[in-house]
């Protein structure tokens, strides 16, 4: 099993890796996709993105100028809480839903543009597992991004997703996007007749207007469609991205998808897991109840961060395996350590 968090999207070219730490220079920094806390973040691509969905803007102060000890999660589940007993919580969460399909969508598209020109460290990464994977082995590949980097490169293992269903239909990969895509609709209810004569942005104005009112199905689909609004004349849909929050309840894809998550996790022997920082709780929990003694390589940029996942992957593997910590990010695992790791295969 490999695991993708926000970390490896930020090092997904190995041209133009991320910079060891803030202080470095880094010339694509303003389209490189962004770490979570820097989702909100000022930038030139993200400016008028914001302005296409000013509920958002209410809530932006806080969840761009954090206070010492708080991160995004923390102050979005805030919000989320808050929405019990303050109504304009649900458009403003709604307009900061719709903000980050657009937002992530068009930075993928700028960094592809500008710096990957489609040479991704997924797509080697992908080729390495196919060639290292032995002859019926099934590889479990989990995303906790919002972004298509990893549905792009799986043409590199004869994957094409074209609906939902094709995430989960191949016997050797199993695809699970957790948290949602910038590609995926989910369908509201109830239906509104007569979409078709409604603009794009005014029907998600008024999407999210009513967001109070929605009754979120377990209906998922895979739509290129910026923003996300209709399924057809009269079924509203909206993005299916999962708001940032630090105690998840719920994953942002279908049950079936789940199922397979935990079909696979109850036989994986090795986990990989790159730029994700295992605190997602829930998903600890599965993986405590899917299966121990799981071997593990941590990328996580830096040795020391990379052992801080290891301590918070511990506490969903209470008889944990071999934990060991890579030296740097995903650019510097696939150079110096990926084949290796591979061959324990």
């Amino acid at each position: 099993m490999v695991v993708f968090g926000a970390g490896a999207s930020y090092d997904s070219c190995p041209t133009h890796p991320a910079p060891y730490n803030e202080s470095f220079p880094d010339n694509y920094g303003q389209c490189r996709l962004p770490l979570g806390d820097k989702l909100f973040e000022e930038r030139a691509l993200f400016f008028p993105i914001l302005e296409r969905f000013p509920r958002a803007l209410d809530v932006v102060p806080r969840l761009r100028h954090l206070l010492p000890g708080r991160n995004v999660e923390g102050v979005m589940e805030a919000l989320r809480a808050e929405a019990e007993t303050k109504p304009a919580r649900h458009r403003q969460l709604a307009a900061v839903r719709y903000y980050l399909q657009w937002a992530i969508w068009d930075c993928e598209s700028e960094w592809h543009r500008q710096a990957a020109h489609g040479v991704t460290n997924y797509r080697s990464l992908l080729d390495l597992i196919d060639l290292k994977r032995k002859p019926g082995a099934t590889v479990c590949l989990v995303t906790f991004n919002y972004d298509t980097m990893l549905d792009t490169a799986l043409p590199a293992v004869d994957i094409h997703i074209r609906q939902i269903d094709d995430y989960i239909a191949s016997r050797d990969y199993k695809i699970i996007k957790v948290h949602g895509s910038t590609n995926w609709g989910r369908e509201i209810e109830p239906p509104m007749p007569n979409m078709g004569a409604i603009a794009n942005g005014e029907l998600a104005q008024r999407l999210i207007e009513q967001a109070a009112s929605w009754t979120m199905t377990d209906r998922f689909h895979v739509l290129h469609q910026r923003p996300m609004i209709r399924l057809d004349p009269h079924r509203p849909v909206v993005p299916a991205i999962a708001i940032p929050v630090q105690t998840k309840g719920a994953f942002e894809c279908p049950d079936e998808h789940i199922t397979t998550l935990k079909d696979c996790l109850s036989r994986v022997t090795k986990l990989l897991v790159i730029g994700w920082r295992a605190n997602d709780m829930h998903f600890l929990k599965l993986l405590h109840d899917g299966r121990q003694a799981i071997d593990a390589w941590v990328v996580a940029g830096q040795p020391e961060l990379a052992n801080q996942v290891i301590e918070n992957l511990k506490r969903g593997l209470n008889r944990p395996g071999k934990l060991q910590a890579g030296s740097g990010g995903f650019t510097q695992f696939m150079f110096n350590e990926a084949e290796n790791f591979l061959e324990s295969f």
